[in-house]
């Protein structure tokens, strides 16, 4: 920012409040001078609130000083005013640096949103320079990417065709087939899923994500469990990783009350009338 104004920002010492002594006294002035002034003034709008402090303020900057001649205004005008410079041609854009790790699908994440970087950089460390308009990722000093913010929720990925290895093949081996096989293996209900999750997007890398986080669950559930949930999750039409975990937890609880409910049927299982009489008897 200092760097944007062509000027330098010398922070004051620890301990030494005298290096900001003018700013701090400044404060007091202003509370007051034009807060206490208003304080029991009632107002309706933030215009009437501007209107009303830009009035104190003037008769503040125009009051004389007490121990030297002139006002804060005339003083302004007179030191401060010759040496301003001209603002900048463009607007200070605010900017948040993340460091990061590209993804096996070759995108990084940015507060849930996702942006590709060329295939050949997956699994490097890089940076994320954020403003609200541009994503841009750095490899040491050079950029590797820059993208448009994206704010669309419904589609959280900003993939460059280029980026794409041939095919939108991602690396190492994981591809479309790859995940369908799979999906193959659970059921054909997992499999369709899958298949309509990789379909979904744009590209069928930016399904790759929600596919490894679906495969991941499989390792602790069951195949028919993620049979029904896979087949819940198609008929509502859901085909993202966030709302099938939801279903498939709705699934397991819904299914552990029906084994609570199930009441065992055996002849050898006796009912609360077999000790009615009082006392067991053994031949």
């Amino acid at each position: 920012m200092a760097l944007h104004y062509r000027t330098t920002i010398v922070p004051a010492r620890v301990s030494k409040p005298k290096d900001k002594a003018s700013d701090e006294n400044m404060v007091g002035n202003v509370s007051r001078r034009i807060i206490a002034a208003l304080r029991n003034r009632q107002f309706f709008s933030i215009y009437e609130i501007n209107r009303a402090i830009s009035e104190e303020l003037e008769k503040f900057i125009n009051r004389p000083f007490q121990k030297m001649e002139g006002n804060r205004k005339t003083a302004f005008e007179k030191i401060d005013k010759p040496c301003l410079q001209p603002l900048p041609a463009t607007k200070y854009e605010y900017c948040d640096w993340v460091e990061t790790k590209v993804a096996f699908n070759y995108h990084v994440e940015y507060k849930g949103f996702f942006y590709s970087v060329h295939y050949s950089y997956a699994n490097h460390k890089c940076w994320i320079r954020a403003s609200s308009r541009t994503i841009e990722v750095y490899i040491g000093n050079e950029r590797i990417a820059v993208h448009t913010r994206n704010y669309d929720k419904f589609n959280r990925y900003k993939t460059l065709e280029e980026h794409m290895p041939e095919e939108h093949k991602a690396i190492y081996a994981w591809n479309s087939e790859r995940f369908l096989s799979w999906a193959e293996k659970t059921g054909p209900y997992t499999r369709e899923l899958i298949k309509k999750i990789l379909e979904s997007s744009d590209y069928p890398v930016q399904g790759y994500r929600a596919c490894m986080g679906i495969m991941r669950l499989a390792k602790s559930h069951s195949a028919e469990i993620m049979e029904t949930a896979s087949k819940e999750a198609i008929d509502k039409n859901v085909f993202s990783f966030k709302y099938f975990n939801i279903i498939l937890k709705q699934v397991v609880n819904n299914s552990s009350k029906r084994q609570d409910e199930t009441i065992i049927q055996h002849e050898n299982v006796r009912g609360s009338s077999a000790y009615s009489g009082g006392g067991i008897y053994v031949n």
